[in-house]
Parts: C-alpha cells; sequence; structure tokens
C-alpha cells in the first residue's frame, strides 16, 4: 500500500495523565486553554442534518455564554465511534458521517495510577498559527470580517467534545496543556483532502509534557479547549489533544460514541487598568 504521509513516528512508555477530577481549582480556558463545562445537550442522537445544525447553534450559545463572545461560528463537527469501519469511500461533506477515533501511525503509552494504557492514535493539534488565519477567513461572513477583523478583538478557535454515551470509559480523551509544550516539540504538517489543503501540528515526545483526563466523563460534562488564538502571552494558545485506552475500563464497557465541533470565536479585549472594552 502506497505511504500517505512521509513521517515517522516512536514508542515512548510511563507518561503519566492526571485525573482532573483531583485537582484543587478547575481548569479555565483563559489560563490554561480548556475546561470541562456543566452544560446538558438537548440533544442525544443525531438521525438528520437538522439535528446536527440544531447541536451547532447550540454550541454557539454555549460558548457565547461560557466566553462572553460577540461572535460564534460553529463552522464543522465531527461524529465518532469507537469501532472499526470497512469502506471504500467517504462523504466528507456529510454532517452524518461518523468516523473512528481519529488515527495515526503512533503508539505511546499514557499512565493513569499505576496502569498502562496503550495509545494508537497520532496525538496532534488541529489548527496551527500558519492555518489559524486561513481557516477564520473561510468561515466569517463578510461582515463578520468588517465588524470584528481589527484591532480590540481575539479571535480563537475553539473545539467543544462531548461523550455521546452516558458515563465514558472506553477509549477518553487525554489533553496536553500547551504551557507544558516547547516550540520545538511541534512539527507542521499537511492536512490534504480533496477541497483544499490545510495544516495541522503533530506532537514529538516530550517528557515535560503535562497531560490530563477526566475519569467517567458524563454527557453534560463537555470539554472545551483552544485550538488557535490570536492573543499572545504566557496563556495556552492552542491544545494536543488524543484518546488513549484506559485500562480501567470494565469489561463490556459501552464503546466510546462522541461529538466534536469547531467554531470560529471572537471576543472583545479590555484595556489594561481601564473598565472598558476596546473597539467601543
Amino acid at each position: 500500500m502506497q505511504r500517505l504521509n512521509n513521517l515517522e513516528f516512536e514508542t515512548h512508555e510511563n507518561i503519566p495523565i492526571n485525573d482532573l477530577r483531583d485537582l484543587t481549582k478547575n481548569a479555565d480556558i483563559n489560563d490554561c486553554g480548556f475546561q470541562v463545562v456543566s452544560h446538558l445537550s438537548s440533544f442525544c442522537g443525531f438521525e438528520s442534518t437538522e439535528h446536527i445544525q440544531d447541536y451547532r447553534v447550540e454550541t454557539e450559545q454555549l460558548l457565547k455564554g461560557t466566553l462572553g463572545a460577540v461572535y460564534v461560528k460553529c463552522y464543522d463537527s465531527v461524529l465518532r465511534k469507537n469501532v472499526t469501519f470497512e469502506r471504500d469511500t467517504i462523504d466528507l461533506g456529510d454532517p452524518l458521517h461518523i468516523e473512528g477515533p481519529a488515527r495515526g501511525a503512533i503508539t505511546q503509552w499514557l499512565v493513569h495510577a499505576f496502569s498502562k494504557s496503550q495509545n494508537e492514535q497520532l496525538t496532534f493539534v488541529d489548527i496551527t498559527y500558519v492555518s489559524g488565519p486561513s481557516v477564520t477567513n473561510r468561515y466569517m461572513s463578510n461582515q463578520a470580517k468588517e465588524e470584528f477583523l481589527k484591532p480590540g478583538y481575539r479571535i480563537r478557535i475553539v473545539n467543544t467534545w462531548r461523550t455521546l454515551v452516558p458515563v465514558l470509559e472506553d477509549r477518553p480523551l487525554a489533553l496536553c496543556d500547551s504551557r507544558s509544550v516547547d516550540p520545538k516539540d511541534l512539527i507542521a504538517a499537511d492536512r490534504v483532502i480533496p477541497s483544499l489543503t490545510g495544516e495541522v501540528y503533530s506532537l514529538t515526545y516530550n517528557a515535560n509534557h503535562n497531560w490530563f483526563w477526566l475519569e467517567k466523563q458524563t454527557l453534560a460534562e463537555p470539554f472545551i479547549f483552544v485550538m488557535y488564538d490570536t492573543k499572545c502571552g504566557p496563556h495556552a494558545r492552542f491544545y494536543p489533544h488524543v484518546s488513549f485506552r484506559n485500562p480501567n475500563a470494565p469489561e463490556g464497557a459501552a464503546l466510546r460514541e462522541s461529538i466534536e465541533t469547531r467554531s470560529v470565536v471572537i471576543t472583545k479585549e479590555w484595556k489594561a487598568g481601564l473598565g472598558v472594552h476596546y473597539g467601543e
């Protein structure tokens, strides 16, 4: 079979992963780049394109309320199941298309407590500093560009990730705090589909990486995390993520099903020391 990439992969063991439930302080997306929100969706099944579109609208409202955004455009959603699909073609334009866990050629080991969990997925970041502007330009309306592409506004691309099984134990999601990622750890790689070419980051191993997960994540505990951020500073501006095999999952645990979204999110920035927004 012809190779589809020129990347080379390594295996690493004994990578610790921390349970967010053990933290004394809740993670804040404005600081560490991700957080768990308390939100039970109105949708538990997706049987039509209308259901998908309504979920995207619901996601826009969730992000507006959580981040205080003046503009949110949910431009993409992906349904996933932890099953093996056998098919020759897929329709990337079908919002009801179901994918398996994001595939890669890497084998890593993430460790929780004293158990090993094998992860055969490629750890990656959906957006790079190069592809971010292209994505925002592609999905923002001309009116939004005229109104918000100016000083005083912060533009982020934000993912949401929600389990569709009541309690997730099979293939949970792990997140790497990007403040623990050295820029040299990131490898920009082309992402090629028939309609366009984009760019993502693949993550190389570094013992300093700080990983997190949420044990027994429920339907009402979606992740939100940043993939791209125009605001400079010490805060997290992207988030490497990957699913992994949970060694503590009971036999017969419900196979992972999930829905994730990607949205352009715009917020006003505050002038330092003053109680007014830029742009007002």
